[in-house]
């Protein structure tokens, strides 16, 4: 199983450094999953209500 991790924000495109506390969730795509992080709780709630509206910069 491989993992990859985005550290852009969807939300606001921001790059984050510090990923230690960050809200994130796992995006599960059959053998691989991604990691997203996310600059506040608010902003993965946004997210989870409808994925496919955020595009990710990094993918």
């Amino acid at each position: 199983m491989t993992y990859r991790i985005e550290t852009t924000d969807p939300i606001t495109g921001k790059s984050l450094d510090h990923l230690m506390d960050m809200p994130y969730v796992i995006e599960n795509l059959d053998d691989d999953n991604l990691v997203i992080y996310f600059e506040s709780e608010q902003n993965r709630d946004k997210y989870l209500e409808d994925p496919t509206e955020h595009k990710l910069e990094h993918y």
